[in-house]
């Protein structure tokens, strides 16, 4: 059974010799996994009560209010609604094509960092090694873990974990077949969910600790140190089970590439 104390120990370790890349890297995964929220405005029309309601009190006609509300709102919440299903679109596709083989690439730099020295266009790995299987992938890893949520809340954070190594698996190996990904990913991480839990757990203290200081704290130290905890829980997993014929403890062929 693998020791979540000395995972985080070596990663502070490891964190230390290449501070400032591994900040930049947790960086970009954090956006890309959607942890930076943006803001959204709002715009307030006002409207001349005058017209609506006529000369005077004695003017009123609650059927013109009515109309001219309708006719003024209508459109605008028309517009609101095709903008907002647009933009839903839009991030549905940049999600599905783009920022999950980036998510893919930032773990293979952290994997690879336990290693080597990467250099930063390991994060556009995905990009240019079985880009269509790994966006396939990372698709169904995504659907199916959020089918799970929908249906049962309990259920999803099971499958949360169980389909965790997958995209350590896309950045190893991209061209492993889907099927084939989330077996592995299952049978890694089968006896280790608990522990795994726990492992997020002890984070907890840095993640209060980034929201108190408005993500300063994850952005320059707790989310480096996160990521190469985790990375270093897949390379422990995949020591401790050669992944059932497919990954040996030593077959790192495209980390050597």
């Amino acid at each position: 059974m693998w020791n979540r104390i000395a995972l985080k120990e070596d990663s502070k370790s490891l964190l230390r010799l290449n501070y400032w890349p591994f900040v930049l890297v947790a960086f970009i995964h954090a956006v890309v996994a959607g942890s930076i929220a943006g803001r959204s405005s709002s715009v307030n029309a006002t409207r001349d009560w005058q017209d609506l309601y006529g000369d005077g009190y004695y003017g009123y006609d609650e059927y013109r209010i009515v109309n001219e509300v309708v006719r003024f709102v209508l459109p605008f919440l028309g517009l609101a609604v095709v903008t907002v299903f647009g933009l839903w679109i839009i991030m549905i596709v940049l999600n599905i094509f783009v920022l999950n083989p980036v998510e893919v690439g930032c773990k293979r730099y952290m994997t690879m960092a336990r290693e080597v020295k990467p250099q930063f266009n390991e994060m556009a790995f995905a990009f240019k090694n079985c880009y269509g299987n790994v966006v396939k992938t990372m698709f169904f890893k995504n659907l199916y873990t959020a089918l799970w949520t929908l249906l049962f809340v309990i259920p999803g954070i099971v499958k949360s974990y169980e389909y965790r190594m997958i995209p350590y698996l896309m950045a190893e190996y991209p061209d492993m077949a889907c099927d084939e990904a989330f077996r592995i990913s299952r049978e890694m991480m089968m006896g280790n969910k608990w522990e795994t839990f726990v492992l997020d757990l002890s984070f907890i203290g840095w993640n209060l600790l980034s929201a108190v200081t408005l993500g300063l704290t994850g952005i320059f130290y707790s989310g480096p140190y996160q990521m190469l905890t985790n990375c270093a829980l897949y390379l422990t997993l995949k020591r401790t089970h050669p992944s059932f014929g497919y990954v040996q403890p030593d077959d790192n062929y495209y980390f050597q590439k």
